[in-house]
């Protein structure tokens, strides 16, 4: 069904309460399903007035205000049963909003304050529009929250919120980082109080799970224990029990299984760049089985595993017990995941035990603090840290886990385009939305103001699509004016256009890049990164590292960070030398070079020992 502005218009502003609503979840879900890019299922017309270029400000401000009508209108409530998968969606209300100039929905609340007649700081939310008022709080919002008086009239209410308020993958103003920082140890310390799952948004627990990696905060994964320990109850009602696979090797010379699952790996995603060398010649050893969703993999990526099964689309529960039929059919003695968070399953699956030794690696990089997980493979320049994992490392060399190039990538990649003394040093920007935060935002415009000569960040942001790219440009301009761009999603080939075009590049921090480095180098840029304890900025370091790029280029703090990069943008004579003799196409084949069957053969130890000590891999 396709969502009609004018339609919604005429719902909202006559007070059809209930077909109003019906079109708003629809809106919400086709966003949700699409990335924020709500293509042709929906449908606007724009005033005759309005320049292709004023399209997107003027739909985009139409809809909040018809929203804003709406949900201003004393007479309007949701059920309460519909509460739970409304704060699944509200973070798309973030995103529609944050891409207008209304930046929040405090209007909205304003309008709902009768008691306190529209002053905000004198706040006084009637009962019955509470959870009105928990939909429209939103992470930008400049009201300040008052969570735990919330949490002692409604646990679930106040804990929906919190999830709500943190799973959005755009989080980079100061209002909205700020919250991020503050709820986070909030819900560790709340979580806890919650008797079941189902009383909450569970579509966007991975989301609270996996975004805790971009915050600041030294404690911030500490969400995941509490995470865990509700997924452990829940399990326990779905009587989704462990298995207690007895650790085994074949005196016949029988290869034990490798039980694999996937959540991105197809020949385009980074996850298959970098993992699927070391899953093929763990072959040599196991009988290496993979599982995953159809649309989430390949053939290129179902051709690594001796064998492929496919996951059911069906609910989750029902994904867990054929994957726990698999690993007890076959016996499986290796159960491993070499990304965990992405997907709701893999969440789950770091709480159930699987076979006797549980692994999972660093596709996304971040620990579990599940105590079902026992290693993580790492490689030893990659660590940074030891005490910031949960598990035990499983560390391989620095040239243990070799990648591949990307899919995308040109076999002949065009030659580096080095301007040597350009007026205006344009600086490459590849993060996700996930990781541009004010800290990072606030050094980029130091960087602006000390620099002697111009500069001008491209940010080639993933996931900025449609509502997310226009909450982006406002949040960057807002620090950056006229000295970013922030281009939207694009393919391969054309956010490696776009990288080639800069004259250098800076990693966001804290948390890293991976590919976003290999790919500037690729492209024949140098650049600066930060260094820290967590192993998502501490890859940085080992990368530069690999490509023989000078240390001064690895920032311990913001302030070298600042430093390095004014150097690097100002020196055009080092800069163009460094991109000559440090980067370009043939510098990065170090990473694609290495000694990928050594996982295979420190899986085989574990086991070993394990099989001598079998009570070392049960829990």
């Amino acid at each position: 069904m396709a969502f009609q502005l004018e339609e919604f218009e005429h719902l909202a502003y006559s007070r059809q309460h209930e077909l109003a609503a019906r079109q708003l979840v629809e809106l919400l879900s086709i966003l949700d399903k699409s990335y924020g890019v709500p293509g042709a299922e929906y449908q606007a017309m724009p005033l005759v007035a309005v320049t292709p270029g004023q399209r997107e400000a003027h739909v985009g401000n139409r809809l909040a205000a018809a929203i804003s009508c709406l949900f201003s209108d004393k007479d309007f409530h949701f059920s309460p049963q519909s509460l739970v998968t409304l704060f699944a969606l509200q973070r798309w209300f973030a995103s529609i909003f944050g891409s207008t100039d209304f930046i929040n929905a405090d209007h909205i609340v304003r309008a709902l304050n009768l008691e306190g007649k529209g002053n905000l700081n004198d706040l006084k939310i009637q009962s019955r529009d509470l959870a009105k008022f928990c939909l429209l709080y939103l992470p930008e919002s400049e009201i300040v929250l008052e969570i735990d008086a919330l949490f002692k009239v409604n646990k679930a209410l106040a804990i929906s919120l919190g999830l709500s308020l943190l799973s959005p993958r755009f989080l980079g103003s100061v209002q909205a980082h700020g919250k991020r920082e503050a709820l986070l140890p909030w819900l560790t310390q709340n979580l806890p109080e919650i008797e079941s799952l189902e009383v909450l948004p569970f579509g966007i627990m991975h989301d609270v799970y996996m975004h805790c990696s971009y915050a600041d905060r030294r404690d911030k994964h500490a969400v995941k224990g509490a995470i865990n320990a509700l997924i452990r109850r829940w399990m326990t009602q779905q009587k989704l029990t462990p298995l207690n696979t007895p650790a085994h090797i074949s005196p016949k010379g029988d290869k034990p299984v490798m039980l694999v699952v996937m959540e991105w790996f197809n020949a385009g995603h980074s996850i298959y760049r970098t993992h699927s060398r070391t899953l093929e010649a763990a072959r040599a050893l196991f009988h290496v089985v993979g599982m995953g969703l159809a649309n989430a993999t390949d053939a290129v990526g179902h051709a690594v595993f001796d064998e492929w099964i496919e996951i059911k689309p069906v609910a989750l529960p029902a994904q867990i017990r054929q994957i726990r039929r698999v690993a007890s059919d076959r016996q499986a003695q290796i159960f491993y995941m070499p990304s965990v968070g992405m997907f709701p399953l893999t969440m789950m699956l770091t709480n159930i035990r699987l076979a006797p030794v549980m692994v999972m690696a660093l596709g996304h990089p971040a620990t579990t603090h599940s105590p079902v997980m026992d290693y993580v493979v790492v490689e030893e320049d990659y660590v940074g840290d030891p005490a910031c994992f949960s598990e035990e490392l499983l560390i391989l060399p620095s040239d243990g886990m070799p990648y591949r190039p990307s899919g995308n990538a040109s076999q002949t990649p065009p030659p580096p385009r080095i301007r040597e003394r350009p007026e205006r040093v344009d600086i490459c920007v590849a993060a996700s939305a996930m990781k541009i935060n004010p800290g990072f935002l606030m050094a980029c415009q130091e960087i602006v103001r000390r620099s002697q000569v111009p500069v001008h960040f491209h940010f080639a942001v993933a996931f900025a699509q449609g509502v997310v790219h226009a909450q982006i440009k406002r949040v960057v301009g807002s620090f950056l004016g006229e000295s970013a761009t922030v281009y939207s999603h694009r393919g391969y080939t054309d956010y490696m256009e776009i990288v080639r075009s800069c004259d250098m590049f800076i990693n966001p921090f804290p948390f890293g890049n991976t590919n976003g480095i290999i790919d500037c180098v690729t492209a024949g840029l140098v650049g600066v990164c930060k260094t820290g304890m967590e192993v998502n900025e501490h890859i940085d370091q080992g990368l530069f590292e690999r490509f023989g790029l000078p240390h001064w280029l690895v920032a311990t703090d913001t302030e070298g960070y600042i430093k390095a990069t004014v150097r690097l943008a100002e020196n055009h004579d080092l800069r163009s030398e460094l991109r000559r003799t440090r980067s370009g196409p043939d510098k990065v084949q170090s990473i694609f070079k290495g000694r990928p069957e050594i996982m295979g053969q420190k899986l085989m130890a574990v086991l070993t020992r394990v099989c001598h000590a079998p009570q070392m891999g049960v829990v």
